[in-house]
């Protein structure tokens, strides 16, 4: 009877264990010629970003609530920045960080690059999201223009795309 007992408190304490197995992220991409502008969305799991700022910087650094609102939103966009690399027409460009959002269980950052060239066509992005601290980490990206549509899955491996955006 005292085995039944364990084992139920053992198979009940793993039920409420809060992880997810697969690690994700998707980042979608709209080329906006009018504006002469590429927006940037991207949706983290908030779990796997607070353990890289625990890890990295702060043991105690609590998301959604804030703990601390400056360090998260400078960790956040440094993050953010150093793991994304942006080429267009062979040239290097930086993103703006716009900002972040919590949305249910993810992470929300809002990014965006206005190139000073006026001839865009092909766009490079090398994108190293979490792939470093996660090794199974997966980066689904969705870029758009005004005539076309395609998806990308990036991974520690493979992590660049190329994309034509005429």
């Amino acid at each position: 009877m005292r085995i039944k007992f364990i084992f139920l408190a053992i198979l009940i304490s793993f039920s409420f264990a809060k992880t997810h197995e697969y690690y994700l992220s998707t980042t979608k991409v709209r080329w906006v010629p009018e504006k002469n502008q590429l927006q940037f969305t991207s949706r983290f799991f908030l779990e796997d970003i607070e353990a890289l700022m625990q890890e990295e910087v702060d043991p105690k650094v609590q998301f959604s609530p804030d703990s601390s609102k400056k360090a998260i939103d400078a960790f956040v966009s440094d993050f953010y920045t150093k793991n994304i690399a942006i080429m267009l027409a062979g040239e290097q460009h930086s993103l703006t960080y716009l900002g972040r959002e919590y949305k249910d269980d993810l992470l929300v950052v809002y990014a965006e690059l206005n190139p000073n060239n006026e001839r865009l066509d092909n766009l490079q992005i090398n994108a190293r999201f979490l792939v470093d601290f996660l090794p199974t980490q997966q980066n689904i990206f969705h870029l758009t223009s005004p005539t076309k549509k395609k998806s990308f899955l990036l991974t520690k491996d493979n992590n660049t795309i190329r994309f034509s955006l005429r």
